[in-house]
């Protein structure tokens, strides 16, 4: 019986991710049939306006339509992986889920998370010209969030939404299913690989399980998936106030690097401090 549930867990680990790439295909399925009603009931009657290649190469592309995929497809994340989590460990919305909102609490999770972006833009502008292939496909992907042709529905889907659909996905189902059949410590580092991978990007996927592995101890050690919430958003948001002009030259890339490292790590020391004077109450 021990052995079953183990085996389960142990599958349970993955199935999160595979039915995220799944309600992914929905979304852009849907978009694209959308679309293609659309064009057909318009005064636009010709028949190549209405053809699956113009489609994806002209209307499935533009900027807006492109936002709207990622919120409905984070959407779809919130509600499915978050009705899971809730059944899964069923936390009181009052002490559980809920119990880190505390102002000193949320302003060291916000400190790390900032901390973190400048972490790592400094990083990456140390080690792209190492790397210029690479980071041509990491340039257009921030340009499609933060560039000129993003739009308010695009911020809302990065800034907000991703975070919390992500956190759920893998620090709230994917970790603890982990943690279930091994220990904590390669739980973390197991799911926080699984989160660089689905990233798709050998330059943020690197980071990404870094920061997995960071989001993953936080969660794991405050017990609340708030905390790797309120700290992913306050990162993701804090990446439109890291200024470019700060990396113009290595000094300053390299102290930018060593203090936002020092704030990072001094503001989880404080935090994980907080949560045990708290616990001892």
């Amino acid at each position: 019986m021990e052995s079953n549930n183990r085996t389960r867990n142990i599958i349970n680990i993955f199935v999160p991710c595979v039915i995220a790439m799944l309600l992914q295909v929905v979304a852009v399925v849907g978009d694209i049939v959308y679309i293609f009603v659309k064009n057909c009931l318009s005064d636009e009657k010709t028949v190549a306006s209405r053809t699956i290649e113009t489609i994806i190469s002209r209307d499935y592309t533009q900027p807006m339509n492109k936002a709207i995929i990622s919120v409905a497809q984070f959407i779809l994340f919130i509600i499915v992986f978050g009705l899971w989590f809730f059944k899964l460990k069923k936390p009181s919305v009052k002490e559980g889920f809920f119990g880190i909102i505390k102002p000193p609490i949320i302003i060291f999770l916000i400190t790390a998370g900032v901390a973190g972006q400048f972490l790592i833009d400094s990083i990456l502008a140390l080690i792209r010209p190492l790397f210029k292939s690479a980071f041509a496909a990491y340039d257009d992907l921030v340009a499609n969030v933060t560039g000129v042709t993003s739009s308010w529905l695009m911020l809302v889907a990065v800034f907000l939404l991703a975070p919390v659909a992500e956190e759920l996905l893998f620090r709230g189902l994917t970790l603890t299913y982990a943690k279930r059949c091994m220990p904590a410590t390669l739980a973390i580092v197991i799911q926080a690989l699984i989160f660089g991978i689905y990233h798709g990007n050998i330059i943020q996927g690197t980071y990404a399980f870094l920061l997995g592995i960071l989001i993953g101890f936080l969660v794991h050690k405050t017990d609340n998936l708030l905390a790797g919430i309120t700290f992913h958003i306050a990162l993701n948001i804090s990446i439109m106030a890291v200024p470019s002009g700060l990396f113009n030259s290595i000094t300053s890339r390299i102290l930018t690097a060593c203090v936002s490292a020092v704030i990072l790590a001094g503001s989880i020391f404080l935090l994980f401090k907080i949560k045990r004077k708290e616990t001892k109450k």
